[in-house]
């Protein structure tokens, strides 16, 4: 369920690549920082567009740091990296996401792979939970009930999807100030949006194998596509009106970039090719 909160690259200028490439560089530093390397493969682009939200939302507080170094991925030329308070929160948040979705996959596929993934975060998810435990507790609870729900089959569309909307609109809720109920009204509708995303997207495949998937009956009914776009379109609508009561003004182009347009690259992928299929099947 993750990757979804992504910039259209084609889209933004050289120089707003550029600085979107610093905020992801400066994230993946202070994972590295606080958690080592192995803290590192929770890196994600959505966990990117919360720094960058919140950077931007409380920017001034503090002296933001940038610099340039070399990692792992750049051992040569380097990058060119930036951080400021909320960055280091973020990193917290990706480990804790990750550490949670790892022990979720393992305890409904028995996937190995997320197993190990869970043993190698443990003790990155006790730090992070140490420091933000109303943020952790959310995302166990969350998961709990949300798996709960997906045992027993259900397709209430709100309800699953409203699950991984609580979760993030807790994530998005930094510091319980006075601009809580525009970060969670973005977290919680973006939360739906990506979990409807992500089901939409894995459909075919959770036929194939006879897993769970909340769309199975939807997907069987007339105008299925035109009213997925509608749900689309209507979680993404409530996220930019929140966005827009906020006061962001650095990376702003960015962030518009990623709500208006970046979120729907992997939907219109999905949808072209199904197109092309579809073209195929007909000949």
């Amino acid at each position: 369920m993750f990757g979804y909160v992504v910039p259209n690259q084609a889209a933004l200028a050289p120089e707003a690549q550029a600085r979107y490439r610093t905020a992801y560089c400066g994230l993946c530093r202070r994972i590295d920082a606080l958690h080592g390397l192995r803290g590192r493969f929770s890196l994600s682009y959505d966990l990117t567009f919360l720094d960058l939200l919140l950077c931007s939302l409380y920017e001034g507080e503090t002296e933001a740091a940038k610099g340039h170094g070399r990692c792992p991925i750049h051992p040569i030329k380097g990058v060119d990296w930036r951080a400021d308070s909320p960055t280091d929160y973020c990193a917290d948040m990706s480990v804790a996401l990750h550490y949670y979705s790892a022990q979720d996959k393992w305890q409904d596929d028995r996937n190995v792979l997320a197993l190990g993934y869970e043993k190698l975060l443990t003790g990155c998810r006790a730090d992070a939970e140490a420091r933000w435990p109303r943020q952790c507790g959310a995302i166990r609870v969350c998961l709990a009930r949300l798996a709960e729900y997906e045992a027993a089959g259900s397709e209430d569309l709100d309800a699953v999807s409203g699950c991984f909307g609580e979760l993030m609109a807790e994530l998005f809720d930094y510091r319980q100030d006075h601009w809580s109920p525009e970060l969670r009204a973005i977290g919680f509708h973006l939360g739906k949006f990506i979990y409807l995303l992500d089901a939409y997207d894995d459909l075919a495949r959770d036929q194939r194998k006879g897993s769970y998937n909340p769309l199975k009956t939807l997907s069987t009914q007339p105008g299925y596509e035109a009213e997925m776009k509608e749900i689309f379109e209507l979680l993404l609508a409530r996220c930019a009106q929140s966005f827009e009561r906020l006061p962001c003004v650095e990376d702003a182009d960015l962030l518009r970039n990623i709500l208006y347009s970046g979120v729907w690259l992997k939907y219109d992928c999905k949808t072209a090719k199904d197109a092309r299929k579809n073209g195929r099947a007909a000949e």
